[in-house]
């Protein structure tokens, strides 16, 4: 018989669409692709899902009434029993009544949570205190997205937890192998381009220190970008008009082939962010070949697999990260780097792979 697993959203704006892409609906999908699970995320209506029919065709979506806790306390106790696996985002209060009452429905029933943990909020929670306690006790796998954060909530709290990364899955069945040599002098970055997290402003400085070395390389700039940010590039381009062709700013990809064209252009993948678990974006440029230059952020280790495929810098470090990029941009050793990031993210990011594992850790795989 078929197993069910059943998402649900944490937050009361329901799920995005680019949520359905990454581990939040990547995880049920491939339950279901490979796995043989009927699969259901539930939230209200909040978005245009045009990845349900592109990416993840055959899984399912429930929409409720609207995201508050009432309505959704209602779901969880109206469907509890019908549900095998549940899977939560987060240690959020909310979440804390959905696993109670989920337990108290079906005590059979699974419980996963990703607790799409960084050090910084990780530290901030009361692990003694009883409603996260009981709330931890009753999740039968509970998962960060890298090892570090892995190895210390293990030596901090009394729980196991595991390591399921944010892996990379290819929408578009067959897909070009990265080659080195077809890349341009292309430093990418992917996200909200401007956010106060993302501080795309440590990059943009950065290659304002190094440009001048290195007159071939430019920097494309993909993603939403924040209403704040476009004074700052305004401001950026009076004090570095020469540079007006050399950044380009993309905007927003939503075509899954079309964004993953800008991995494979690109020879380096820039994060420079001032806090992340583990983004998804790493996975997408290594498994494209690309070169990361990132901050030290929880994960960075994970993201340049200790050195073999990337270069860290210091957070918020101007300098530091102009001169990991200005290392890597003049390295005779990149082509190889690019071919370390192919085959590690190949191998380590594997989404398939991963979530066989959680299947095996849930149902005793199939």
């Amino acid at each position: 018989m078929k197993k069910r697993v059943a998402a649900i959203a944490p937050h009361e704006d329901g799920w995005l669409n680019v949520e359905l892409v990454k581990d939040c609906g990547l995880i049920p999908y491939l339950l279901y692709k490979n796995h043989s699970c009927d699969a259901v995320m539930v939230g209200v209506n909040a978005d245009e899902y045009t990845y349900l029919d592109t990416c993840v065709r055959g899984m399912q979506m429930e929409f409720l009434p609207d995201g508050g806790m009432e309505t959704k306390c209602r779901y969880m106790k109206d469907h509890a029993k019908s549900i095998d696996c549940l899977i939560l985002r987060g240690c959020y209060p909310i979440n804390f009544y959905f696993a109670k009452i989920y337990k108290s429905c079906n005590p059979a029933g699974k419980i996963y949570v990703g607790l799409d943990a960084n050090s910084v909020w990780m530290d901030q929670i009361d692990w003694e205190e009883e409603e996260f306690t009981e709330f931890m006790d009753s999740c039968d796998v509970i998962a960060v997205s890298c090892r570090v954060m892995q190895d210390y909530l293990n030596i901090k709290w009394p729980w196991k937890i595991e390591c399921i990364p944010n892996g990379y899955y290819n929408f578009g069945g067959s897909q070009p192998e990265p080659v080195y040599e077809k890349k341009e002098d292309i430093i990418l970055t992917v996200g909200r381009i401007g956010s106060q997290q993302k501080a795309t402003h440590i990059l943009l400085e950065a290659f304002a220190m190094i440009y001048k070395d290195f007159p071939q390389w430019r920097v494309r700039l993909v993603g939403s970008m924040e209403a704040g940010f476009h004074k700052y590039i305004e401001d950026y381009f009076q004090r570095f008009p020469e540079l007006k062709q050399r950044i380009i700013q993309v905007g927003e990809i939503r075509d899954r082939e079309e964004l993953f064209r800008e991995y494979l252009n690109a020879k380096i993948f820039a994060l420079p962010s001032v806090a992340e678990g583990a983004p998804n974006v790493i996975a997408e440029a290594l498994n494209a070949g690309c070169v990361t230059a990132v901050t030290k952020y929880d994960a960075y280790e994970d993201a340049t697999n200790g050195g073999k495929c990337g270069m860290a810098a210091e957070i918020n470090d101007i300098s530091g990260f102009a001169r990991i990029l200005s290392e890597l941009c003049g390295s005779e050793n990149l082509a190889q780097m690019a071919e370390n990031a192919y085959r590690y993210g190949k191998d380590y990011f594997n989404m398939e792979k991963i979530v066989a594992r959680l299947n095996e850790m849930l149902f005793g795989g199939n």
